[in-house]
């Protein structure tokens, strides 16, 4: 893992986004040729164009994605159509703006040889990526862990390492190990076994470190040139979220992370403002659009107004548009919306799938009790009860909350305690490692889930 701007990116991911950027700037070379034409200040509109749509297409089709590993013919077949839909748009932006079109020779030369090189790119990056020997090798101290790491894992084997194997001084560890994990031994052979393994790195997963933590081997470990990282730092690259099961404040306060200054927080808010206007501008057809199906479904007011709770634990008015029915907690009081909720309007079904219900949310934004990007605001109510049942849930309060966020884009829709918790560990990796960098991966994520409708309810 590389930390580029406070956020953690596969290595892999780095070099691939890199390696599709150099075929494609390479077939345009080819066909142009390096000196001559190359060298004309026109071309650079038409470069920007390609890379731009062929990268946002091919982030569309899931393919810088390695979370979810896909077999050769599959990857081939999303490079393909990727390609096709991307050669697709050029064409019609061409066609419509002339300026910023490739003759007809151009185009056609351009498009076959970078389809041919990303789809060639792909396999050679599938193949590094599942090559044992390029692996990263993993020993763990503390079996504990070891459930978590084989559920991320999953059957897929995408992860950029290997695991060895556990070590533990826990009588019990051996009948807890789950299927696919090995106990090596005890604390006290860490030595031998880094002698015999050859690790790259140190797991310190031990969930009890007092009395039986070797200190003295872990650190000749790390003299010996073994990297040694605490599990909490190990989870948080590995899935993009702070393990709150275990965490100990201490880690939160000595490890890395971004610190919010004046002008960060200036940045983000002239960022927020651009958003919000841009996002009003844009969506004002479909708001308009919103607001007569909500008035022709059914009666009652076009905006649902609700109290949550933002920064610093301070109350404000959220603005939606309605899609539930009207007094829908008369009966039931303040409740989670659950799957296929009976109290949703068949209107409201289709906002909250297109999330237009989302948009009057940018005034909230605009007027400063929002932003554009962060945790959800949850209602007080809810707050207070998730305060006691989990450990650190108020500094999800340390920033304002937002339209979207990395937890909205990375889990589904929650409506329960533990979905509350798992929510919390994506908002907490977000308050500890904010760069607009990330606000901006979270933005083009966002667009993917509502491209695809994913996690409404």
């Amino acid at each position: 893992m590389w930390r580029i701007f406070g956020h953690y990116i596969s290595k892999i991911l780095f070099l691939t986004i890199l390696g599709d950027l150099v075929v494609l700037l390479g077939s345009v070379a080819i066909v142009r040729g390096w000196a001559g034409e190359m060298a004309d200040s026109a071309i650079y509109p038409k470069i920007t164009l390609l890379v731009v749509v062929t990268m946002m297409l091919f982030y569309l089709a899931d393919l810088y994605d390695f979370e979810v590993r896909y077999g050769r013919g599959e990857l081939c077949l999303r490079a393909g159509l990727a390609s096709l839909i991307s050669a697709g748009l050029i064409a019609a932006i061409g066609y419509g703006l002339p300026w910023l079109g490739f003759s007809r020779i151009e185009f056609l030369s351009i498009v076959s040889l970078s389809t041919l090189g990303l789809n060639a790119f792909r396999i050679i990056t599938d193949c590094l990526s599942s090559n044992e020997h390029l692996q990263k090798r993993v020993l763990v101290l503390g079996a504990g862990v070891a459930s978590v790491i084989l559920s991320y894992a999953g059957p897929n084997g995408s992860l950029p390492f290997k695991i060895l194997g556990f070590l533990d001084d826990d009588p019990q560890a051996y009948d807890q190990m789950p299927p696919g994990c090995d106990l090596l031994g005890k604390a006290k052979e860490l030595l031998s076994i880094v002698e015999k393994l050859r690790p790259d790195l140190l797991v310190v997963g031990l969930t009890n470190m007092r009395g039986n933590f070797p200190v003295e081997d872990i650190l000749e470990c790390r003299f010996r040139g073994v990297r040694v990282e605490e599990w909490t730092t190990f989870y948080e690259k590995l899935t993009g979220k702070i393990f709150v099961s275990t965490l100990r404040p201490s880690w939160l306060i000595f490890s890395n992370g971004t610190v919010t200054t004046r002008l960060t927080e200036t940045v983000k808010r002239v960022l927020d403002i651009i958003f919000s206007i841009a996002g009003l501008l844009l969506s004002a057809p479909f708001m308009v659009f919103a607001v007569a199906c909500i008035k022709l479904a059914s009666t009652g007011p076009i905006l649902f107004r609700q109290e949550r709770v933002g920064k610093h634990g301070k109350v404000f008015t959220l603005y939606k548009f309605r899609s539930m029915q009207v007094d829908a907690e008369s009966l039931t009081g303040p409740v989670w919306a659950r799957e296929r909720d009976p109290r949703v309007t068949r209107v409201g079904w289709i906002l909250r799938k297109s999330r237009l219900d989302e948009t009057p949310q940018m005034f909230n934004v605009l007027v400063g009790k929002m932003s554009f990007i962060g945790p959800r605001p949850e209602r007080p109510i809810f707050v207070s009860q998730l305060k006691e049942q989990i450990p650190f849930y108020a500094l999800r309060l340390s920033v304002k909350p937002g339209i979207t966020g990395w937890a909205q884009v990375k889990y589904p829709y929650g409506s329960t305690v533990s979905d509350a918790l798992e929510k919390l560990q994506y908002d907490l990796y977000y308050v500890k490692n904010f760069s607009v960098f990330l606000d901006l991966i979270i933005l083009f994520n966002t667009i993917r889930v509502i491209l695809f409708g994913r996690g409404a309810r």
